[in-house]
């Protein structure tokens, strides 16, 4: 779940906010939309020749929903320890993203498609940024890939790796585990972060209905006999 905002939000996965969306979950109050979820869907799907599955469908559905309430929880943490970025680094940001688009246009039809304004789309990037500070300064700080590491892991599998040279191989090799170590890392964070955290999948139940009060009844004069 490296960068985890940036693969929701800015790969063609912006969560559209509907209005009229159900609510499919909240973390400590916060709602998670059917439309953001479908969003994430859409984009981890955009591209394919083959439709996928109603299994695949069901199960990429959980997955995008168990990562937005990941990255709620983590945008709740980064803000408890006061991290914030500036106008400049969200105009960065915005610009890589636009930069993915051959034309200008393009860009705009599939912010248009997102069923996002652009406002909101520079809101939710500055989320996605704060988040990614937490993982680079907090959760990921002591990730450490030593040389040893390295070179045991291309001991260990060089024939699965083609017998290639290990100079070619290892920074590859680095990265990945350094990846293995992250993704551990942040599982372990946002284990935490939930013994504490308040979600609640599903709708939210309908109250109860409100009795109404009854009347007593009118008492009825006795007619002399």
């Amino acid at each position: 779940m490296r960068r985890l905002a940036i693969v929701l939000l800015l790969v063609g996965a912006v969560a559209a906010r509907a209005a009229d969306s159900a609510i499919v979950a909240r973390v400590d109050g916060t709602p998670i939309t059917e439309a953001e979820v479908n969003a994430v869907v859409k984009g981890a799907i955009s591209g394919r020749t083959q439709p996928p599955s109603s299994e695949e469908i069901a199960a990429l559905s959980d997955a995008a929903l168990d990562s937005l309430i990941d990255l709620e929880l983590l945008y709740a943490a980064a803000r408890r320890q006061g991290i914030t970025v500036s106008d400049a680094q969200v105009e960065a940001e915005l610009a890589r993203s636009r930069a993915r688009f051959p034309k200008p246009a393009d860009y705009e039809a599939a912010l248009k498609r997102s069923g996002m304004t652009a406002a909101q789309l520079q809101a939710d990037t500055r989320k996605t940024l704060v988040v990614n500070v937490l993982l680079e300064r907090v959760v990921w700080k002591d990730v450490r890939v030593t040389p040893e590491a390295v070179r045991q892991y291309y001991d260990q599998h060089r024939g699965e790796l083609g017998d290639q040279p290990f100079e070619k191989l290892q920074p590859a090799i680095e990265r990945a585990l350094r990846d293995v170590q992250r993704d551990a890392a942040q599982r372990a964070y946002l284990l935490e972060l939930k013994k504490t955290a308040v979600i609640q999948k599903g709708p939210p139940p309908t109250p109860a209905p409100t009795a109404r009060p009854t009347r007593p009844p009118t008492p009825v004069a006795s007619q002399p006999s």
